[in-house]
């Protein structure tokens, strides 16, 4: 917000208000990459979540390789949910088609005192319960008996056969759900810090990307930390050096989330520690990373990136890192956003950096080189609103530190909350899973 003091966060709460971070549908605006992922269709879909109701949909299946892209005219083939990769090239006319299925919406970047009220109608005729929605009503809280944010995500964990801890902070003194799987090995099974998106908690977070559901299968544990209410009343994290403020997220949530996951740790011996985070969670994913969290082995970010000033990572130690990010983002847009000066400078540039800055960054950092014309070396099929296998597969040739992984999963056409399935969560366990 303007006038808080937040390096390059002038303006994301309200981009991020209009989508709710939580994957909302949002406008045609595709977002221009450097790099210029090709598209794999000429049709574009919505890029509603599919967990609207709750319920996974059927089809949603393993990652697959084919031989062949799925046929151009628009239309889903059976078994659509399934991520397909794809070791041919995209084609490389460079043009993407504005998509008909997208709600419209305002070009211009949303007012700041932008009502939830104005786009629940939007969210109705999207299929989403009020339940579902991060509750406006000041008398369910995060903890705030059964009906609190905390106990909802419980019985989320506890419904898909997890184990429930509660972890509790001794300076907010604020409960964390934890979901354990049913077998635990000790100084082995790692463990998930999954962060929402601004304007979002716990609930909606893991209805929208259900990790949960997969906890006893994957073998890992989950931590599902809820961010404090900004000043305008949403939960939002803090992903900067500046804190304690009463600004935007005026909390130390590096401090925070750091001692949280000391708490949990101090109750059992896991193994890798690896952070998720969607939007602004993603945001302070990356922020984690380069304060050095004790143990990460891993950071996955979907659609949020970091600051174009980039001195509070100097010295970050290398860790892997997959970049997710739909090229149609018109809220975190894919090729970054440097129009904004920061108002407490004199001009220099304080916005966010693109998807291909990000992986560029982490793989500087861990000793190898992000090649300036990358080309795909596969491709997935994991957004079910966009035809075809629209995520291309993107990674540094060599030379990186031992352990080290870096990847962009660049979804072409894919907007800010892209229709996830079951081959998407496959996907990004797969991968994080297999940092070890």
């Amino acid at each position: 917000m303007q006038g808080e003091g937040l390096p390059g966060d002038e303006h994301l709460p309200e981009d991020e208000q209009r989508a709710i971070d939580e994957a909302r549908p949002e406008d045609d605006q595709p977002a221009e990459s450097e790099m210029q992922p090709q598209p794999v269709d000429q049709q574009r879909g919505t890029d509603e979540p599919q967990a609207k109701d709750g319920q996974r949909a059927e089809g949603d299946g393993q990652a697959q390789a084919v031989e062949d892209p799925p046929s151009k005219d628009g239309q889903r083939a059976e078994g659509d949910g399934q991520a397909q990769a794809v070791e041919d090239p995209p084609s490389k006319d460079g043009q993407r088609v504005e998509g008909e299925a997208q709600p419209e919406a305002d070009k211009e970047r949303p007012e700041e005192d932008e009502k939830w009220s104005e786009d629940e109608g939007q969210a109705k005729d999207e299929g989403w319960t009020k339940d579902e929605q991060l509750s406006e009503d000041g008398d369910a809280g995060l903890d705030s008996g059964e009906d609190g944010v905390v106990e909802r995500t419980a019985r989320m964990v506890e419904e898909a056969g997890g184990e429930v801890v509660y972890v509790h902070h001794p300076g907010r003194g604020d409960r964390t759900v934890l979901g354990l799987p049913v077998e635990f090995v000790d100084g082995e099974t790692p463990l998930i810090v999954s962060l929402h998106g601004y304007a979002g908690d716990s609930v909606y977070h893991s209805t929208y990307l259900p990790l949960h559901e997969r906890v006893n299968a994957g073998g890992f544990a989950l931590l599902l930390p809820n961010a404090l209410p900004n000043s305008a009343g949403h939960p939002a994290w803090n992903p900067t050096d500046r804190c304690c403020d009463g600004g935007k997220a005026g909390e130390d949530d590096v401090a925070y989330l750091t001692e949280l996951v000391a708490e949990a740790t101090s109750s059992r011996n896991f193994g890798p520690l690896y952070l998720f985070g969607y939007s602004n969670g993603g945001f302070m994913s990356y922020h984690l990373a380069c304060k050095a969290l004790a143990g990460l082995r891993a950071v996955a970010s979907l659609a949020g990136t970091s600051y174009l000033e980039d001195s509070s990572c100097d010295g970050a130690p290398p860790v892997s890192v997959l970049h997710i990010h739909g090229t149609a983002d018109n809220v975190i847009l894919y090729g970054g956003d440097e129009t904004e000066p920061d108002p407490g400078s004199d001009g220099e540039r304080a916005f966010y950096a693109s998807a291909e800055d990000m992986v560029t960054r982490w793989s500087r950092r861990a000793g190898c080189h992000w090649p300036e014309q990358a080309q795909p070396h596969a491709r997935l099929d994991l957004d079910q609103s966009v035809p075809g296998p629209e995520t291309q597969v993107f990674r540094p040739e060599s030379g990186c530190a031992e352990g080290i992984s870096v990847q962009l999963w660049a979804g072409v056409d894919s907007g800010h909350g892209p229709s996830y399935g079951d081959a998407f969560m496959d996907a990004l366990l797969d991968w994080l899973l297999s940092q070890k």
